[in-house]
């Protein structure tokens, strides 16, 4: 699955805006679409722009941090291709990380990571990396 479309032809102003702070912000009015994996540690899930209907994939990865209670979280954002939602919903059951890895490598995405004991960074990033969760 190559990408076959420049980045400004995913999403629009409301849910991809230029800014990684307000693209955070817009993924707060995203609707959730499905579950592909739902554990307490590690959730990914299809969401969609209610405005341009864009699909994007969403990952939450998180460790427990025993020793201060300040458990480190990582979340990307990708917008995905109706081809590649379609896969990745087929393959749901045996979905893994390395197939999510895969999905968009050369792709925008947003990354939100709040790593313990210091302040949250929102930033653009290319793909999807899986953080390290429990």
């Amino acid at each position: 699955m190559g990408d076959e479309r420049p980045p400004q032809d995913f999403g629009c102003e409301r849910c991809w805006p230029t800014a990684a702070d307000a693209a955070w912000e817009a993924r707060g009015a995203l609707t959730h679409v499905a579950d592909l994996i739902d554990e307490s540690h590690f959730h990914v899930m299809i969401l969609t722009c209610p405005h341009c209907a864009q699909r994007f994939v969403s990952v939450f990865t998180e460790t427990i941090d025993w020793v201060n209670g300040d458990d480190p979280q990582e979340s990307t954002l990708l917008p995905v291709t109706e081809a590649e939602e379609t896969d990745l919903g087929g393959r749901r059951a045996s979905l893994t990380e390395s197939d999510l890895n895969w999905v968009g490598s050369g792709r925008r995405s947003l990354r939100r990571d709040c790593p313990s004991g210091a302040a949250q960074r929102i930033f653009w990033a290319k793909g999807i990396s899986v953080g390290r969760h429990d």
